[in-house]
């Protein structure tokens, strides 16, 4: 769980458009790691369109 809430607060420094990148190259949705879900989480977070 520390690692999640890790990969949480290095992902709210990111940019939009960096968040947007990360997820873009996620290849296979339903093997994602903590740092991809923490990039999804905080998408979701922001309201970006993905």
């Amino acid at each position: 769980m520390e690692d999640a809430h890790r990969a949480a607060a290095q992902v709210a420094a990111l940019t939009d458009a960096q968040l947007i990148a990360i997820w873009a190259g996620i290849l296979d949705p339903e093997e994602i790691t903590e740092e991809q879900q923490a990039v999804i989480d905080e998408m979701e977070r922001r309201n970006l369109d993905f």
